[in-house]
């Protein structure tokens, strides 16, 4: 077989696993629609179980006053939405999740203390991490990661620059010179 024989092999492959997949896509999309539509329709129901809750909080009814209120609220939105057969139950659970929110929401109950670090002032130095840090004045290293160790001529340089005298600020305002 040549290369243009294998790639018409490869075309007829892909367009039957294409075919297979829009069959098995056109079969269950009626499935498909609807889990979306319900899911659309719970996720609405619950925002305006929200709104309608915080809306009722504020007026001077009773619970099931504020309940009913609330019910109807959500009903007008959703008939504004054009969604229909909701049934009750999905409304008043939609509207208990809601005041359960709120209620957590607004609750200032502080029986729950934030957890402090607890900072132990002597601990042993041998429960102390320690850094480890490489010899950088004497070592170096190169592009590829081995380890180069400088010439003497290089090395001098180091040590006579870190023995150079450096001035420096007090807490006092004084200037003093270190080295």
């Amino acid at each position: 077989m040549t290369i243009k024989d294998w790639i018409y092999l490869g075309i007829t492959v892909a367009s039957y696993i294409i075919a297979i997949i829009a069959a098995i896509y056109t079969k269950n999309r009626a499935k498909i629609n609807k889990a979306t539509a319900v899911g659309k329709t719970l996720d609405v129901v619950g925002q305006l179980a929200t709104y309608a809750v915080h809306e009722t909080e504020s007026l001077d009814l009773e619970n099931e006053q504020k309940r009913q209120a609330a019910v109807q609220i959500i009903n007008q939105g959703l008939s504004w939405f054009g969604i229909k057969d909701v049934t009750p139950n999905t409304v008043n659970g939609a509207i208990e999740k809601a005041v359960n929110a709120m209620h957590l929401a607004n609750s200032d109950d502080q029986s729950v203390e934030p957890i402090q670090p607890e900072i132990v002032p002597n601990v042993p130095a041998k429960n102390l991490v320690q850094p480890t840090v490489a010899n950088t004045e004497t070592q170096t290293k190169d592009a590829a990661g081995s380890t180069l160790t400088p010439d003497k001529a290089e090395q001098q340089s180091l040590a006579n620059s870190a023995n150079t005298t450096v001035a420096e600020q007090n807490t006092t305002g004084e200037v003093v010179k270190n080295g």
